[in-house]
């Protein structure tokens, strides 16, 4: 048995020119050559054999079974009778008589076309002519050959087949993979784009529509970077010329691409430079909607930050009662003085109080718990036992009463006096009062440079380097968890002065 490569010797009907040469410039001569040196198509060719002398249609239909073992003949001695069989069965090939009466072989070829557009069909007469010949190629006749004396005609015949249903299987599987391609380009969840070298677009897939939001009409023809913010559209044309010079021809990148309503999508496109493919002669992209994918990936970025700051929270704020508890403790060992042990207690239920309040932070650094009605002097005094200190001095000059989660409101008041005390050399004294629209808290410490107050609430500022920075980032995130606005003005004895508006009191007054 013959391999395909021995074989097949014929160029691919692809390659084939309009007048029957090929790419090399040779022609088809068939006739010259022995059936053998024919392509063997593997399957069966059924071939049905018109003709309205019932010898001539056996003598054919014996020749050629002779000839080649994969031709099923199938024979009919008119017209009528050959279109009868062709609508409940299907065949490879036609071969046809001219004159037949009823229905000649031109006007049996023309009925044959009505349903049968590219069947191969060979006329195959006695009766030759040029106007024959000329009428019959007008009505789509796939081959024509006059009948002749001896069996040579037969060879002729069986490659003439042969070569027509190979270029007609050929045909009919490029065709049915094309459908296929085309049913799945147009069905893709993805993009499909092949741009020119400027990137215009010359094909977009469908979905384009669906994921995109432009119909093919609408993005055929324009430019893919138009459609592309400047700080996104210099990466990909950086990724897209250097993939046409064939630096880098399989690119992958991320960039953002606007919607007919102004919106971003985020796509994840891939290419493939295929400018020296014949057929596709241009850059293939395939992009992908990744916006969910994003967003989704910013929020978890977003958690694990907040992650770290619940982590340096814990670490900051219970750094106070624990001080507290530890120096309590020490001094009650050394006295035996139970009013050590009760600030050892105050310390624990404080740390206590601190880690049920941090249990909302990885939502929203803004949450707060469940608010209730507090007085200003209560939270004060209660922040200022986790922060005694010999170099400190608390005056509470008046107290209103208003909505807060007083976990929280107390961290405010610990945080800051922590942060007055660590910044001043000396003494310190920390005033704290009411205001129209809020309150205050201030000290007479060295205070904070104008230039410096826009800074001092980001997370991880502060000018002592031994210090976390976190303090005063964490009284900006409750304050504003309360609606509450938070602003540094200097305070009346040179320090500084925290000012906090926006709160809602009760009629109540405490002095």
């Amino acid at each position: 048995m013959r391999t395909m490569s021995e074989t097949r010797r014929y160029p691919k009907p692809g390659l084939r020119r309009r007048d029957g040469s090929h790419e090399d410039g040779s022609q088809s001569n068939e006739e010259s050559q022995s059936i053998f040196d024919e392509p063997t198509l593997s399957a069966p060719i059924s071939v049905l054999v018109v003709d309205d002398d019932p010898d001539v249609v056996d003598l054919t239909s014996s020749f050629l079974e002779r000839e080649r073992d994969e031709f099923d003949v199938r024979t009919e001695t008119s017209a009528k009778e050959a279109l009868s069989y062709l609508d409940d069965s299907e065949v490879d090939a036609i071969v046809s008589d001219y004159e037949m009466p009823g229905m000649d072989g031109l006007e049996f070829l023309e009925e044959v076309r009505k349903e049968h557009a590219e069947l191969p069909f060979v006329l195959f007469t006695g009766r030759g002519s040029e106007s024959i010949a000329s009428e019959a190629i007008s009505r789509g006749v796939t081959d024509y050959l006059q009948k002749e004396s001896g069996t040579t005609q037969y060879s002729i015949l069986a490659n003439r087949l042969v070569n027509a249903v190979d270029r007609y299987r050929t045909s009919k599987t490029l065709k049915q993979s094309q459908k296929k391609f085309s049913k799945l380009v147009k069905n893709a969840s993805d993009v499909i784009a092949v741009v020119n070298e400027s990137g215009q677009f010359e094909y977009i897939s469908p979905s384009c529509e669906r994921v995109l939001g432009y119909s093919q009409a609408d993005l055929t023809g324009t430019v893919a970077f138009e459609y592309m913010p400047p700080e996104d559209r210099k990466n990909a044309m950086e990724a897209f010329f250097s993939a046409v010079e064939g630096e880098n021809e399989h690119p992958t990148i991320e960039f953002r691409f606007e919607s007919p309503d102004e919106e971003w999508i985020t796509l994840e496109a891939r290419g493939r430079n295929m400018f020296d493919d014949e057929i596709i002669d241009g850059f293939v992209v395939i992009a992908r909607d990744i916006s969910a994918l994003k967003s989704k990936q910013q929020e978890l970025q977003q958690q694990n930050e907040h992650l770290k700051d619940v982590r340096q929270v814990i670490t900051h704020d219970l750094r106070n009662p624990i001080n507290v508890a530890a120096d309590s403790l020490a001094l009650y060992f050394q006295t035996e003085d139970d009013r050590y042990l009760n600030k050892v207690s105050d310390a624990l239920e404080r740390m206590d109080t601190l880690l049920d309040g941090i249990s909302s932070l990885p939502d929203e650094p803004t949450n707060i718990g469940e608010t209730e009605q507090i007085s200003l002097k209560d939270v004060v005094t209660s922040a200022w036992k986790m922060i005694e200190s010999d170099r400190a001095e608390l005056r509470v000059v008046d107290s209103k009463e208003f909505e807060a989660e007083p976990g929280r409101l107390q961290q405010v008041f610990e945080n800051l006096a922590k942060n007055a005390i660590e910044h001043s050399d000396g003494h310190v004294t920390v005033e704290v009062g009411t205001t129209d629209e809020g309150f205050y808290f201030q000290d007479d410490g060295p205070g904070i440079p104008a230039e410096e107050r826009d800074k001092v609430f980001k997370s991880g500022y502060s000018t002592e380097p031994d210090h976390t920075g976190l303090g005063l980032n964490i009284v900006k995130q409750i304050a504003l968890g309360h609606g509450w606005e938070i602003d540094i003005t200097d305070g009346k004895d040179g320090g500084t002065c925290f000012e906090f508006s926006g709160v809602t009191f009760q009629p109540s007054v405490y002095s």
